[in-house]
């Protein structure tokens, strides 16, 4: 039986997710979740950028941990807001107005590491991930969790594969090196 393989953008999944989308932006005043703060509706364009931007961000979704990015033999590649917006066609600037509204709405969380370098601080690729709640949301629970098994399998097949154990995998690139760095630098590798 040969297995199947999808591009990111035409699993299975994300065609739900994105047909999801579609059915809500026909009539997105009847959903709490995508009225303004207000409780006024939003404007349609708006939703359809945020439907464009979220469209990308689960396209580019690691299931098992739910970071948008894609596991490499040598990491976790995470994705910039400016590969969103390439992604989607948007400017950066409305990527960060359709963010904002993902994350006021409890959907998105993007924690920003930092790196110091001899006394001056970097900031590293920030690690977006996909909340709990955006999936409940759009009543798209039980599709992410057979999704998530199906990408569990798929992932534990990458690490056989490359002979990389998992953690690695799914272990952002940029936070490898600080961890290696450490490791080098720990008084019980001497």
């Amino acid at each position: 039986m040969t297995e199947r393989r999808f591009t990111r953008r035409d699993r299975p999944f994300v065609a739900i997710h994105r047909e999801r989308w579609s059915s809500l932006l026909q009539d997105p005043s009847r959903y709490v979740y995508l009225l303004s703060a207000s409780g006024k509706a939003t404007q349609r364009q708006f939703l359809r950028d945020i439907a464009s931007v979220m469209d990308y961000l689960i396209s580019e979704l690691e299931l098992r941990t739910r970071k948008v990015g894609v596991a490499t033999q040598r990491g976790f590649l995470l994705r910039t807001w400016a590969n969103v917006a390439e992604g989607t066609g948007l400017p950066v600037w409305r990527v960060k107005q359709c963010v904002s509204f993902a994350k006021q709405r409890g959907w998105l969380t993007s924690t920003q590491p930092r790196h110091n370098e001899n006394g001056e601080w970097y900031g590293l690729a920030s690690i977006k991930r996909i909340t709990e709640r955006y999936f409940a949301d759009l009543g798209l629970t039980h599709a992410m969790l057979k999704a998530r098994a199906a990408a569990s399998d798929s992932i534990k097949r990458m690490a056989s594969r490359t002979g990389v154990h998992v953690r690695y995998l799914l272990t952002p690139i940029t936070l490898l090196r600080k961890f290696a760095r450490r490791h080098d630098q720990s008084p019980y590798n001497r």
